[in-house]
């Protein structure tokens, strides 16, 4: 909390977190000790087996101001032009938006339908908090990053899309990425199947991992290189080789061949 609120002091135009109402946001993170807004978020069936139908995507709304005894409900509309549909692709498992006495946070949870529309492209769900009797949205937006990678993070819209397409993440991408060629050099071409033995052996993040500017460590491209390396041989010599999306073995980069 000091950390955030010295952040806060910094911007150009000081935020009275503390006059008037509460303000309320979508909870970012600290990274490289500095905070950033988290404004944004994505979620993919197509890295999963075919028998799961629901998944469940959380976003923390967290509050300034102190803890309060009573219950205090907040406002979150959705924007009419979000294309993820409430009631086909998804549900809020709660529906109340407000935060519990003694609580400074509230997790919002989307209970994600696997619907035949996520087959067909990205849909985005567009959410926005909205000031009310107790809180207030005064903190707007924060630039992040210097140079290329400067940006703006918001702390009260939050984009969120979804897909049921098991497409080539960002960082394995040779015509988004310009590390790309190094990752396929280790681990070889892509496939759904493949991205998916890697979350399962590594316990990674899909979230993290297909997100947008997502860029994986040269240790990380190694460990995981040379992981399947070893996996797919021993496999091999047991006489249960690990097939890929064609039927024929699959394989690691050149670099490891």
């Amino acid at each position: 909390m000091i950390t955030i609120l010295f952040l806060f002091s910094c911007k150009q135009e000081p935020l009275e977190v503390y006059s008037g109402n509460p303000a309320i946001y979508f909870q970012g993170a600290i990274r490289n000790n500095i905070y950033e807004p988290k404004d944004n978020g994505n979620f993919s069936f197509g890295y999963m087996d075919p028998a799961e139908k629901n998944a469940v995507y959380s976003i923390i709304v967290a509050s300034m101001g102190g803890i309060q005894s009573t219950d205090r409900p907040y406002k979150l509309s959705i924007d009419p032009s979000s294309d993820l549909k409430e009631g086909r692709d998804f549900e809020f498992l709660d529906r109340s938006f407000n935060i519990k006495a003694g609580q400074m946070n509230d997790t919002l949870f989307l209970m994600l339908n696997r619907t035949v529309e996520l087959k067909e492209k990205n849909l985005t769900l567009f959410l926005q908090l909205e000031s009310n009797a107790h809180f207030k949205t005064a903190m707007n937006s924060q630039l992040i990053g210097t140079g290329a990678n400067e940006q703006i993070k918001y702390f009260t819209t939050f984009t969120f899309w979804a897909n049921d397409i098991a497409g080539t993440p960002w960082f394995w991408d040779a015509t988004q990425s310009t590390t790309a060629s190094i990752v396929n050099g280790y681990l070889g071409k892509f496939s759904g199947k493949k991205l998916k033995l890697l979350i399962d052996r590594y316990g990674l993040d899909l979230d993290e991992i297909t997100a947008i500017g997502y860029q994986a460590s040269a240790s990380a491209i190694l460990a995981w290189g040379y992981g399947l390396k070893s996996y797919f041989e021993e496999m091999q010599a047991a006489g249960t080789p690990v097939l890929d999306e064609d039927g024929l073995p699959m394989t690691v980069g050149v670099y490891l061949q």
